[in-house]
């Protein structure tokens, strides 16, 4: 089963600017610390935790997921990653289903001004429209990937749900 939904402007311009200043605050983290050894990949990422600043994220990601899909979150996450890549990072081909029960994952384009940096998911192949606020989900076996930008800065949010945070009944 391929889960896929996408709306623009899901989130504002302004709630978009306000997840990136959360990189203001908590430290950039270099991808190498996740992926050791590896070419295609090079970003950084800062970790955004549920606290009361930040709910209104992790409520909005949980809405969205609701009113595009049948599936039902019974379990919210407690955890999200603010994605940023600058000129000449990217993210190679690639799936996210490493992780155990990890079924899907929700990504959201928090900038437009930059150039390249497409993220593409394949099986079919599908660009994601770079507009400020555009919200997607897909499933995590799904290869994707995100391409070398040349210039400007790239910000994406990311959130993965695992079978856990799920109910599935309404989709299967």
């Amino acid at each position: 089963m391929i889960m896929f939904s996408i709306k623009e402007n899901y989130f504002t311009k302004e709630e978009c600017e306000m997840i990136i200043a959360y990189s203001n605050i908590n430290e950039k983290v270099y991808s190498d610390t996740l992926f050791k050894n590896t070419n295609h990949i090079s970003y950084y990422y800062v970790n955004i935790h549920k606290d009361e600043s930040s709910k209104w994220i992790f409520d909005k990601i949980v809405s969205f997921i609701e009113s595009t899909t049948n599936i039902k979150v019974t379990n919210q996450i407690e955890q999200v990653h603010l994605h940023y890549y600058d000129k000449l990072n990217k993210f190679g081909k690639h799936t996210d289903d490493n992780v155990p029960d990890q079924v899907f994952a929700v990504g959201i384009c928090l900038n437009d001004n930059y150039e390249n940096g497409e993220f593409i998911l394949y099986q079919p192949k599908f660009i994601i429209p770079k507009k400020v606020g555009t919200t997607y989900l897909f499933t995590t076996y799904r290869e994707h990937e995100v391409t070398e930008i040349t210039n400007g800065e790239r910000w994406s949010l990311i959130a993965f749900f695992k079978r856990e945070n799920v109910n599935f009944n309404n989709v299967l």
